[in-house]
Formats: structure tokens, sequence, C-alpha cells
């Protein structure tokens, strides 16, 4: 109903209303979720850097094994001591 004499009271544009408010639930909740994956990324990478590590160090002791298995005869004895001497040093 329509006062005589008065002016309706504008409504805030919805730009207005938002930044007087802030963001809004489903902006946090997504900034949250932004959040939780950058760790588990972060995580991740982490982990993978760890795999990188031990899968050298498997590749290393694997080339060790395999020298150590072949006959005497066909056993490079200065290669083994240099190959034992670097896999003891990434120990």
């Amino acid at each position: 109903m329509k006062i005589p004499g008065r002016r309706p009271k504008p409504t805030p544009q919805p730009a207005a209303r938002a930044a007087r408010k802030g963001p809004g639930p489903r902006v946090r909740r997504l900034e949250d979720e932004v959040r939780t994956l950058r760790r588990k990324v972060a995580l991740l990478e982490q982990e993978v850097q760890e795999t990188r590590q031990l899968n050298k160090r498997l590749a290393e002791i694997t080339d060790v094994v395999a020298e150590v298995l072949l006959p005497a005869e066909q056993r490079d004895d200065e290669r083994l001591r240099a190959m034992l001497q670097k896999y003891e040093s990434s120990l």
C-alpha cells in the first residue's frame, strides 16, 4: 500500500548486498574445498617423490643382487664393490 507523499525505500542492488554481507555459505564451502584439495595434492606430490626414491633404491639393489648371482667367472668384482659402495652411501 502506497502512502501519499512518501517514497518507497529503494531496494539495494544484488552486488551491493553481497559486498555488505561478504561471501555466502556456498562460496565459503567452495573455498574450504579448494584448500582441502590443495593439501591433498601437496601430500600426494610428497608421496610420489618418496615412491620415486624407493624405486631408485630398489633398482640399485636389484643390480647388486643380479651381479652377485652371476657365476664367479662372469662376475666383475670391482664393479660389484663399486655398486655396493654406491648403495651403502645412499642409505
